[in-house]
């Protein structure tokens, strides 16, 4: 693993390195978001935030819980069995078309 410091802990970059390597193991799709306690415990809890449409609301999916070892062992496991979400075909079929933010037809105003 990677180096530690003296108490034998991870330091924040070294597990921001280890979010964004996983970040880009996934195609950079969405972002991860870790939420850190506070109080003296070492409790934390990892998400991963996404849009399945570029126009959709953003949804999030609980990867892991409990201490920083747990989530980063469950974010491994994650990345290891992530697949892309499908892009349209619950639209299609629905008999809609998909969204494409690169389709020159589909314009966007704003006021």
């Amino acid at each position: 693993m990677t180096e530690r410091n003296r108490r034998g802990a991870l330091t924040i970059d070294q597990v921001q390195a280890r979010l964004r390597s996983a970040h880009a193991g996934i195609g950079r799709e969405g972002r991860f978001a870790l939420t850190l306690t506070l109080d003296g415990r070492e409790d934390c809890y990892l998400t991963h935030w996404m849009r399945p449409e570029p126009h959709a609301f953003e949804d999030c999916k609980a990867i892991g819980s409990g201490t920083l070892a747990d989530c980063l062992v469950a974010l491994d496991r994650y990345v290891s069995g992530y697949r892309r979400p499908d892009d349209g075909g619950q639209a299609k079929a629905a008999g809609t078309p998909a969204a494409d933010h690169h389709d020159p037809r589909i314009l966007m105003a704003a006021e």
